[in-house]
């Protein structure tokens, strides 16, 4: 993914947390913000209390950056949006985690406009 795709800095993840709003599913918290940007950006947070090995956190946040590639920079529009790991994703339910991380992906649509 692009660099100027993704979120990088504490400050822009604090602006999301504070001023955006909020989608939960089982395993994520998805939060969305608009911004004045041309394009979309994404920030991925996954606790290292829900995945203990960094190569499957790292894979969780390749396949959520794929996942958003796919289905939210073809939207017109800034926004900006952060995926939180809950307590309930662990590293042995990897298969369930990421069919909910698609599938929060897909309830994005139309509810992130603020």
């Amino acid at each position: 993914m692009a660099s100027e795709l993704r979120l990088k800095k504490p400050k822009d993840f604090r602006n999301v947390f504070r001023k955006g709003r909020r989608l939960s599913s089982s395993y994520f918290a998805l939060y969305a913000c608009k911004t004045d940007l041309p394009q979309p950006r994404l920030g991925v947070s996954i606790s290292k209390a829900h995945f203990k090995l960094a190569t499957r956190r790292n894979r969780l946040r390749r396949i959520a950056r794929e996942i958003f590639r796919g289905k939210i920079t073809t939207r017109p529009g800034g926004h900006d949006f952060v995926i939180v790991s809950k307590a309930a994703c662990q590293s042995n339910r990897m298969r369930e985690a990421i069919a909910d991380l698609k599938k929060i992906m897909q309830n994005i649509t139309g509810q992130h406009d603020k």
